[in-house]
Formats: structure tokens, sequence, C-alpha cells
């Protein structure tokens, strides 16, 4: 390996130039994640997180089933010392993302020279996508670093086969990625492929059918750590299943945004959504329109060589979690919040990257990818300006705030943050035109004003309600903070 990885080389002086490059634009993507780290809660799922660091309750959501215990954990010891929830969990997040630039590292250098590891680590810690994701107090970056360790232990377990207890190691990360985020459930398939893989070192059956037991007990020893503990904090086993039952029945079924539940969209165009807007405008290219041309250079030149050399155990392991997440992504996951599939673009941009700078005219090769490296740093630092700007919910909250009149305000998920920001005026969750009037003697001599979630909510109950309201004022904020609320239209209620 290492004769290959010299042939993968660049000149001194050019070698140089590429560390300095990726080392400096490492040092600024670090600095400002902690600079931009968002300081309040824009989301029902963001305020569900930051409740959470005060008083752990699932039942209150405080956070929602599962818990995601070892988020929350580092959530409150970072919060004993900066006492604001929503930035000491997007620093769980940047602590846990800089740490994976080890094992970003050490696969890289199965492929690449030193300098050319260094300037893939960069590229990826640099997605801008990612990036925005970090400084917002949700689990999905906590869970992607810790899948970088994953995906090296794997690594690691594969090629020193003769080890037993190596395998341990990704058994037990797996556990921590579970506790942190139980949707990456489908990269449980990578330890699976790396039991079976030790096969071949039983002669015997019986001491290979030990082994797997072996391994399957320890691995549930380590799952239960982390739903042992949420099962003792939430009053047993049975309220525990109880609440685990009904938050899943809900997700697969009901608002989850999975392809069964009652507002899916068709399966072709989640498929078209999930690909082209989710992995290729938004998690690859952090919707500019240059770094996606330069991914879509590298997938192409880097494509032709993937297909054309014969994969190992590690590398087959790699791309069937890939694509087992993939679908899970599809069917299983919300295909309006981007987040969900934050996995998919690092990973492939990952491997397109080793790939490609392992072809041949290696200097132009790396050109490419050093305008790409500038490019996501660029893009970064205008995306977290632009995560400086309020919400559309908080200037909505701002809005109503200035009215000195008595109002009541009737919304869907926006309540949940108004409730975190604790607001002046009175406002509630409604999704029934049924209950909305039963409640409007209670407000009598108060304006009553809707949110376009719940006017659009009433006209698909196929209530006229048109008529009776009066557009007031639309809010706007980033569409790729606020996926789903990044436009929010106030309505006034004139019956």
């Amino acid at each position: 390996m290492k004769g290959r990885r010299d042939r993968i080389d660049i000149n001194y002086y050019f070698k140089g130039i590429v560390l300095v490059i990726s080392l400096l634009c490492m040092v600024l993507i670090v600095g400002w994640r902690a600079v931009y780290a968002l300081d309040m809660p824009r989301s029902w799922d963001q305020v569900d997180f930051s409740l959470a660091l005060s008083r752990f309750d699932l039942f209150s959501m405080q956070p929602h089933f599962p818990g995601y215990p070892y988020f929350i954990l580092g959530g409150m010891l970072l919060n004993n010392w900066i006492e604001n929830p929503s930035i000491a969990l997007s620093f769980v997040n940047s602590i846990l993302l800089f740490s994976a630039m080890y094992p970003l590292y050490s696969i890289s250098r199965s492929v690449l020279s030193k300098s050319l590891s260094v300037l893939t680590v960069a590229v990826i810690q640099s997605m801008v996508f990612m990036n925005v994701m970090t400084i917002q107090p949700m689990s999905e970056v906590s869970a992607l670093s810790i899948l970088w360790w994953y995906i090296w232990s794997l690594k690691v377990a594969f090629y020193k086969k003769d080890s037993r207890l190596i395998v341990l190691l990704p058994s037990f990360l797996l556990s921590v990625l579970f506790g942190i985020r139980l949707s990456y459930l489908p990269f449980g398939v990578g330890l699976l492929l790396l039991l079976v893989e030790r096969k071949r070192q039983y002669l015997y059956k019986k001491k290979y059918l030990a082994f797997i037991g072996g391994q399957f007990a320890l691995a549930i020893l380590f799952q239960l750590i982390w739903v042992g503990g949420l099962a003792a904090s939430e009053g047993g086993v049975a309220a525990f299943l109880q609440l685990a039952v009904g938050f899943s029945a809900g997700h697969f079924q009901e608002w989850g945004g999975t392809v069964v539940s009652g507002a899916a969209s068709p399966i072709w165009n989640r498929f078209i959504e999930l690909i082209g807007y989710n992995i290729g405008w938004t998690g690859l290219s952090g919707q500019y329109g240059l770094i996606l041309f330069l991914i879509l250079i590298i997938m192409a030149y880097a494509t032709l060589r993937l297909f054309s050399r014969k994969g190992s155990w590690f590398v087959w392991t790699y791309f069937l979690m890939f694509v087992c997440y993939f679908f899970w992504a599809l069917f299983a996951q919300n295909i309006e919040k981007p987040r969900h599939i934050l996995p998919l673009p690092s990973m492939l941009l990952f491997v397109c990257l080793l790939s490609f700078m392992s072809l041949r005219k290696v200097h132009l090769k790396v050109g490419i990818v050093i305008v790409l490296l500038l490019s996501q740093t660029v893009g970064t630092y205008y995306m977290m300006e632009e995560g400086e700007k309020p919400a559309a919910v908080h200037k909505l909250i701002g809005y109503l705030s200035t009215i000195e009149e008595p109002i009541m305000v009737y919304t869907w998920e926006e309540t949940r943050v108004m409730e975190y920001t604790n607001v002046s005026f009175n406002h509630d969750r409604v999704y029934t035109y049924a209950t909305f009037l039963s409640e409007l003697p209670y407000y009598e001599g108060r304006r009553i004003f809707l949110t376009d979630e719940v006017v659009n909510g009433f006209s698909k109950q196929g209530v006229p309600i048109n008529g009776s309201i009066q557009k007031v004022k639309p809010f706007y904020s980033n569409r790729m903070y606020d996926p789903v609320y990044h436009k929010i239209v106030l309505y006034e209620y004139k019956p």
C-alpha cells in the first residue's frame, strides 16, 4: 500500500501549497462553527432538544422519542458552562465533527498521500450543508461524526483478520451511533457483513456459531446501555415500550412524512426530490451552482475508475450501507427535510474524491479539488451569516408582539417555538375547524390570527375559509435552515 501512496503524490512545493490551503480552510471552518452557533431554536424539533437539557422527559417531548441520550448528555455537560441549550448542543456537533477528521484521514491514507488525505478531509469538513446543520441544536451532525468513526472501525476490523476482539469496536460504536440517532439503523448492515466475512476464519461451524452468538450478545448489551437508561428514566420497560409504539406508529403512518403516511407524495416525486434537491442541490452543493458543477466533474471522472476496480469486503460494505440508507431515506424519512439525508452526500463525495485524486494528471485534479474547497469555505461563511438572520417564525413572533390589542393566534408547529420564547400573547395549536369554532367564544373581543398552515389544513377539510380571512403579512427565512417553515403567511380571521 505504501508504494501505491507514493505514486499518487505531488511534488514538494505543490504539496506545501495544498497543506497550507487545506489547514487554513479547516481552521476557519472550525472557528466559524463556534462563532455562528445558533443561540435560539427555530423549529419544533430544535425546541424539543433544547428543553431536554433542563428536564429530560420523553412523554413531554423533551426530546421526542427515542430520546437521543448520548447527544443530550453531551449537551447537558457543556450547558453547565455555556448556559445556553441551543449553543451547547451545537457545540456537541462541532466537537464530534472535529474528531471525525481522524477517521476520514485514516481511511484516505489507504489510497492517497498525506497531503492529499489532508485535502480530502478539508473538503468533507467544509461541505456547506453539513456546516449549516452543525450550528443547529439537532443530532444529525453528531450522528454523522460517529458514523465516520464506525466506518473507520469496520475498515480496521476487516483488515485485522487475526484479531477477534477488534470486532467489538464497531459493535460498540454502532451502539453509540444508535444512541445519538436511531434512524441510522440501516448502517447496522456493516456489522452484519463483518460477522459474515469472519466465517472464513473458522474451520468448524460450531466455533463460528459460538463466535456469532457471543458477538450478538455483546452487541445487544452495548445497545441496552442507552435503551435501559431511557426505560428507567420513563418509568419502566412497559411505559417505554408504549411510548415507542405510539411514536413509531405516528411517524410511519401519520405525520412522519414517510412513503406510507397520509400526506405522502408519489414515489417518483419523492425519488426526484431526494436525488435532485436533497442530495444534489442541498446536501452536496449547499445550493451553490459552482460547487455543484465542480462536484459533478469530480463524480464523472471518479465513476469511471470506481466501476473498473475490484472491490474488497470493506468497499462493498461501504457501498451497501450507502444503498440501504438511501432507500431508508426514500421510504421511511420525511422527504421535506433534507437533514435526513445528511450521511449520503458526504459518503458519496468522500469516495469520489479518493477515486478522482488517484487518477493520472494528479496536479490538474488537485487543482480542481482546491477550487472546490475554497468555494465550499466561502459558501459556508455566507450560509452561516445567513443563519444569524431571524427565522420566519421569530419574525412572526416579533410582529405579533408589536400589536397592542388583545389577540389570539392559531398555528401548527409554530406554537412550540412561541412557548419556548415565552411570548406575551395567547396562542394555540389547532388542527380541525370544529375545534377552532368551539374555542372562538372564549376569545370574544380579541383579534383572531391564523397561520397559513392552519388555513391550508382547514381548506383540506373542505371548509370555505378563504372568504372569512384577510392576508396580513408573509414572513421569510432561508430554506436551508427552515425547510418547512421558511415561509409563514399570517392571516386575520374576519367572519
